[in-house]
C-alpha cells in the first residue's frame, strides 16, 4: 500500500512538472529553430518547471511527507534544487552559446548587452530572480555554516524562494518566447498553489506557536 501511494504521488508530480510542460511545448504553435536552440529551450523550460515543483517536494506537502517519509521528500527536494538551479544558472549562457554558430551578433557583444540592458521590466526581474537564485543556492549549501537556528534558516529559505519565484515567473511570462496563454496560465497556477502552500504552513505554524506561548 505504501509503495502504491509512493508511486501515485510521484506520478502526479512527474505529470504536473515534466509531462505537462512538454505537452505545452510540443503542441504549441512555436517557430522551430535549430536542434541546439530547441534543446536549450526544452532544458530551460523543464528546469524552471521543476524548480516550481520545489514547493511540492518539501515539508510543505504534508500528504507527500506522510506517504513516503520526510527523508525521501528532502532527498528529492535537494536533488531537484541543486541540479536544476545549476541548469537555470546557465540560462544566460544558453542565450550566448548559439551566437558562436551564427553570423549575427557576436557572443561577446551578446553578453555585454545581456548584462547592461535594463530597459524592460522583464530584464530587471530576470536579474533580480537570478540574484535571489544565487542566494538560495548559497544559503542552502552553507546552511550549517551560517550558525542560524533551523526555524530562522527555514524562513529565510522560504521567503527567498517566494521572492525568486515571483520575479522569475514574471520574467518568464514577460520575455519567454514560449510564454503563450497556456504556458502563462500553467506557470501562474503552479505559483499560486505553491505560494498558498507556503503561506498556509507559515501562518499555521505561527498560530500554533502563539497558542503555546
Amino acid at each position: 500500500m505504501k509503495t502504491q501511494n509512493y508511486i501515485i504521488k510521484l506520478s502526479v508530480l512527474i505529470f504536473s512538472f515534466l509531462i505537462v510542460p512538454l505537452l505545452l511545448y510540443f503542441t504549441g504553435n512555436f517557430q522551430r529553430r535549430s536542434t541546439l536552440m530547441e534543446t536549450l529551450s526544452i532544458t530551460t523550460i523543464l528546469g524552471f518547471s521543476l524548480l516550481l515543483s520545489q514547493f511540492f517536494t518539501s515539508r510543505l506537502n504534508i500528504g507527500l511527507v506522510k506517504k513516503i517519509r520526510m527523508v525521501n521528500v528532502l532527498a528529492i527536494h535537494r536533488f531537484i534544487g541543486y541540479f536544476f538551479i545549476a541548469v537555470i544558472l546557465l540560462h544566460p549562457f544558453f542565450i550566448i552559446v548559439p551566437k558562436f554558430f551564427d553570423n549575427g551578433v557576436s557572443p561577446s557583444d551578446a553578453f555585454v548587452k545581456l548584462i547592461t540592458t535594463f530597459s524592460t521590466t522583464g530584464i530587471i526581474l530576470g536579474i533580480i530572480g537570478y540574484t535571489l537564485m544565487l542566494l538560495l543556492m548559497v544559503t542552502a549549501y552553507f546552511r550549517f555554516k551560517m550558525h542560524l537556528n533551523y526555524k530562522t534558516w527555514r524562513r529565510l529559505h522560504g521567503y527567498s524562494a517566494l521572492l525568486f519565484v515571483i520575479a522569475a515567473t514574471w520574467h518568464v511570462i514577460d520575455m519567454g518566447r514560449h510564454s503563450n496563454t497556456l504556458f502563462s496560465t500553467y506557470y501562474v497556477l503552479m505559483v499560486v498553489i505553491g505560494v498558498f502552500y507556503l503561506l498556509k504552513t507559515y501562518v499555521t505554524n505561527t498560530g500554533k506557536h502563539e497558542n503555546k506561548t
